[in-house]
């Protein structure tokens, strides 16, 4: 398999000149980067919220920090030939502590990161009470990061949660707050920024003026199952002219509901049996890569193994 890594930010700016919207899953630990590798998406999204609850068991409210993040998008790329693009949610902190997410990121091998304008802490963009900092402080988060890299193929995604925010009406805010949103990822953009990301449009006729407004440069779109923006298709994204689209809970929500599923299975049935449907602990191993590691260990014994002959034919010479 090819690594990711070094190469993920070109390979990402690559498939974003083709015009089509970019489609990525969500992923969030070790196995779910390995499934939906095979499956055949154009990058991976290692989705703060997914990543929070698998790695420290709590909801997205800015209890993970940068370093744990980077050790996750690591190896997420150590695991897959897909870019990686990353949460790094309002950067950790003020421009040098962006400075440095940028920096593990980067090292980390991903293809990019968004950078959003919440107030810290923050908290996902569908749950209610979140706001957003002012103007400036937004653009010294952009521009840190833009500064900040150096890979210049490294992707600075502009995110903004002004649509929701509660000093423009919360989720019940209207026109006011996402024309606030477009002007704050039009200036993002001048910043420096590669990427525009607004946290939950309404609409379609939102999706459609969002996308205008920012053109020529890419815009992202976040789509949740009954969230706050409408379940787009990936077609649907695909024809409102989004550059690319994330399905974050694609991976972490099926997957606790089949562990619900499982766990009450045993407790009350006494069995999980039914529930592995036939696999067994070896076709969870064949998914995390026992073909490749026995390969691996296969082709080094065979190679000492013949240096050792090699040696001893030359000595008895």
């Amino acid at each position: 398999m090819e690594r990711v890594t070094r190469t993920g930010p070109k390979k990402f700016r690559e498939a974003l000149k083709r015009g089509k919207c970019l489609i990525g899953p969500g992923v969030f630990d070790g196995i779910s980067t390995r499934v939906a590798s095979t499956v055949g998406f154009d990058f991976l999204y290692l989705a703060g919220s997914g990543a929070t609850g698998s790695r420290v068991g709590e909801p997205d409210l800015s209890v993970m920090t940068q370093t744990e993040f980077a050790d996750i998008a690591g190896m997420m790329v150590q695991h897959t030939d897909l870019p990686v693009i990353a949460d790094a949610d309002t950067g950790f902190g003020g421009p040098i502590n962006i400075r440095r997410t940028v920096q593990l990121y980067e090292h980390a091998g991903v293809a990019g990161l968004h950078i959003e304008d919440q107030v810290f802490p923050k908290r996902c963009g569908q749950l209610k009470g979140k706001d957003v900092v002012d103007m400036q402080v937004y653009l010294e988060r952009v521009r840190s990061a833009v500064e900040a890299r150096m890979d210049p193929d490294f992707v600075i995604i502009a995110r903004t949660d002004a649509r929701q925010a509660k000093k423009f009406g919360g989720t019940e805010a209207g026109e006011e707050a996402f024309h606030e949103g477009v002007k704050r990822l039009k200036a993002a953009l001048d910043a420096g920024a590669d990427m525009a990301f607004m946290e939950s449009p309404r609409t379609e006729e939102e999706c459609k003026e969002l996308v205008k407004a920012c053109a020529p440069k890419p815009v992202l779109i976040n789509v949740l199952p009954h969230g706050l923006t409408p379940g787009f298709t990936t077609s649907d994204c695909q024809r409102l002219g989004f550059a690319a689209a994330i399905y974050p809970c694609t991976g972490f929500i099926p997957s606790m509901l089949a562990m619900q599923r499982s766990y009450e299975g045993l407790r009350k049935e006494g069995s999980d049996l039914k529930y592995c449907e036939g696999n067994t602990i070896k076709n969870f191993f064949v998914q995390v890569g026992l073909d490749e590691d026995f390969d691996f260990d296969n082709r080094i014994e065979r190679f000492s193994k013949e240096e050792v002959q090699h040696t001893s034919k030359q000595d008895e010479s």
